[in-house]
């Protein structure tokens, strides 16, 4: 569990706690795209993360943005955890 500025900003804190003792993995940009319009609108989440000197870049996307965000965060974490394999 973790807090944050909001509910997006909670569930990355939360991420980042539960992995950054094991892998030193950094946010380095996080952007937010709706693909669909209205209230109801799809979003593409597309993060930015490094370790050393590895940068990868991954996509969630959700009906809701927490969900669309932890996807893309998750997404991006394997990718730079199974490549140091």
């Amino acid at each position: 569990a973790a807090t944050g500025v909001g509910p997006v900003d909670a569930a990355m804190n939360a991420i980042r706690k539960a992995i950054l003792a094991i892998e030193p993995i950094r946010l380095d940009e996080y952007h937010v795209n709706a693909i669909t319009g209205g209230t109801d609108a799809v979003v593409e989440v597309i993060v930015k993360l490094s370790k050393g000197d590895r940068i990868v870049t991954a996509m969630g996307v959700h009906e809701d943005i927490v969900m669309a965000s932890v996807k893309a965060m998750i997404s991006g974490m394997n990718l730079l955890v199974a490549n140091n394999k």
